[in-house]
């Protein structure tokens, strides 16, 4: 049996200043006091390892415990808002004061040759092609602010294609599938790859941009070339709601090119600041080589033709020609995740909830106790209430009753009429992303 250890010898630790050293005890019992103010007695988590007068911004809150989880919620949303509309003034004096347009360091799309901003962390180069799985899709209705979230894998879809013409030379166009894998390159979702064509400013792209024409609208949301179609189901869900909209969208230049968005992220709203660079399907009329046009007229046809107006953006567009609002608030989105693969497939209450705040609650059709009380909710009267809806497939097929199964659904409206026999009847106006 080993002997205990002898005291340790040794000069004892400075004390404090102001404080008397104990010289009746010994070096051991010095060092053991000190060690002891390090470790509680009860179990519990360490929340911060920095002074926070140094790192205010980054730590938790260090308010007292006794608030509401509202007044928490409502003031978390006005730190973040306030944060946000500040970066925003202080990018357009900075602007202002050197004569040039914002470009955000933090993501900066344009300046990406590793493609960070498009593919995530972990990439698979073998080039073996894999099954194409798409967007996560709810089970039915969100509610609260929020949208239905049900934890169910998702579903094999079809592949969209895109026709996208890209010179060779002679004039000639050589359509492209944007789902295909490409030179070897995957993201985190193989099969899903991103290969956009340029990289263009927002007045470089549009004849007469402007970040909304007649307020938000679910009427305005097109998909693009990201697997994402959950959270514009999401949006489409409360673009009617000019006071949510504002609430996410709350700052902008657009002369400057900065735009300013709040979301909640991890339990607490966050600022999100980006520039108005975007990706366009096509290339620049010289991508492939120095091509002689000393007039100038086939690039200016080439920039009419695939590098103008909403179409020519590789993802998530606006109907209207010149409207900007849904893309750039696409790309805020995708830069709080990290890159636009991370919001490739979801869930759309998700989606709303990192949008309004509000609470996701799934419910599966099938198993809807009183019919009547969900169609109190989806009437919708009050406002209190916003849902999405979602097909889920089982694997081999990919649409049933005319719907597109896995695939996320708007819900814009619910109303009660009469047939022509005086029966009455509930109808669900959805929309498809």
């Amino acid at each position: 049996m080993a002997a205990p250890l002898p005291p340790i010898s040794g000069p004892a630790p400075i004390a404090a200043p102001g404080q008397k050293k104990d010289f009746t005890k010994t070096p051991q019992e010095i060092v053991s006091e000190f060690w002891d103010k390090y470790f509680a007695k009860k179990p519990g988590r360490v929340t911060s390892i920095f002074p926070r007068a140094l790192y205010e911004t980054l730590l938790p809150d260090s308010r007292p415990r006794g608030l509401s989880s509202a007044a928490n919620a409502a003031e978390s949303y006005e730190a973040a808002a306030r944060e946000c509309r500040e970066k925003v003034r202080r990018i357009v004096r900075e602007c202002n004061r050197t004569n040039e347009k914002f470009t955000d360091p933090d993501f900066d799309i344009e300046a990406d040759p590793n493609k960070n901003c498009l593919n995530g962390l972990v990439r698979d180069e073998s080039g073996e092609d894999e099954p194409h799985n798409h967007d996560h899709a709810d089970h039915a209705a969100p509610r609260t602010g929020a949208t239905t979230a049900a934890p169910h894998p998702c579903q094999e879809t079809p592949s969209g294609t895109y026709e996208t013409a890209f010179p060779n030379g002679q004039g000639q166009a050589v359509p492209r599938t944007l789902s295909a894998p490409l030179g070897g390159r995957h993201g985190v979702r193989a099969g899903e790859t991103y290969e956009p064509g340029s990289v263009h400013r927002v007045d470089w792209i549009f004849e007469s941009p402007k970040f909304t024409v007649e307020g938000y609208s679910s009427s305005d949301i097109k998909q693009g070339g990201n697997g994402d179609c959950w959270w514009l189901a999401a949006v489409a869900t409360i673009a009617h709601r000019k006071d949510l909209m504002d609430r996410v969208c709350v700052a902008r230049d657009e002369d400057c090119g900065v735009y300013g968005f709040v979301f909640q992220r991890d339990g607490e709203w966050v600022s999100v600041v980006v520039d108005d660079n975007l990706y366009l399907l096509h290339p620049d009329f010289d991508y492939y080589g120095d091509t002689y046009d000393a007039t100038g007229r086939r690039a200016r046809e080439h920039r009419r033709r695939y590098q103008t107006g909403s179409e020519a953006l590789y993802f998530a567009r606006c109907a209207d020609p010149n409207e900007t609002w849904l893309p750039l608030l696409e790309k805020a989105y995708a830069k709080v995740h990290g890159d636009y693969e991370a919001i490739s497939g979801g869930w759309s209450g998700e989606g709303v909830e990192d949008m309004t705040g509000g609470v996701t609650t799934t419910i599966a059709t099938n198993r809807v106790l009183k019919k009547d009380k969900l169609w109190r909710e989806l009437v919708n009267s009050d406002g209190d209430f916003v849902f999405a809806l979602s097909a889920i497939g089982t694997g081999w097929d990919w649409k049933k009753g005319g719907l597109a199964l896995g695939h996320a659904y708007s819900v814009l409206r619910a109303t009660e009429e009469v047939d022509e026999e005086g029966n009455k009847v509930r109808l669900v106006k959805i929309r498809y992303i």
